[in-house]
């Protein structure tokens, strides 16, 4: 199934078929991330260890836009030296400025949907349709998995590469984890 992005320059009846080449971006190195945000608090006169900048990248899963947002939000917590304090803060201040949007995603999904995100933050990324997955998540049948996959990408919620599917948001993967109870 294509992405939304990739539908919008491939298919003739979408407004920008044809205008451009697609190009596949891969995420950002965390080596140069790190570098990037060290160097940025230096210039401004904090500092972070290469420790704590990696934590923040890695806790985002280099999603560039959010290593930004939170690296934004430690520095604003950052008084000379941002410490693990600091990052909590910060970190609390990500899930605070994202929350209305992440219910906004959770919003009228079903019970079913809302336990296949439950597999999915949990770690299953395949074999939903194995008898104790199925039990375990409350999924329905095994017929049921392909209509919540199609449903829950159709909302970009996930994403299917092959086989393997995950969370399309990494902090709302991280966000829903935490505030969403299973539906049992």
């Amino acid at each position: 199934k294509q992405h939304l992005m990739t539908r919008l320059f491939s298919k003739q009846s979408m407004p920008f078929y044809k205008f451009g080449d697609v190009m596949y971006l891969q995420k950002i190195d965390t080596a140069h991330c790190v570098d990037f945000i060290c160097h940025r608090f230096e210039v401004t006169g904090k500092e972070i260890s290469r420790e704590l900048a990696e934590k923040v990248c890695v806790t985002v899963e280099n999603h560039s836009s959010y290593v930004q947002q939170l690296a934004w939000l430690l520095w604003v917590q950052t008084d000379k030296k941002a410490t693990d304090a600091d990052f909590e803060a910060a970190y609390t201040d990500l899930f605070n400025q994202n929350s209305m949007l992440y219910f906004k995603y959770i919003d009228g999904l079903t019970a079913y949907q809302l336990n296949f995100l439950h597999a999915i933050a949990d770690g299953l990324t395949s074999e939903f349709t194995r008898k104790e997955n199925l039990h375990h998540y409350q999924l329905g049948t095994s017929a049921n998995i392909k209509r919540l996959k199609t449903a829950l990408e159709n909302k970009e919620l996930i994403d299917i590469s092959g086989k393997t599917v995950s969370f399309n948001d990494p902090v709302f993967k991280l966000w829903f984890r935490k505030n969403v109870r299973r539906f049992t």
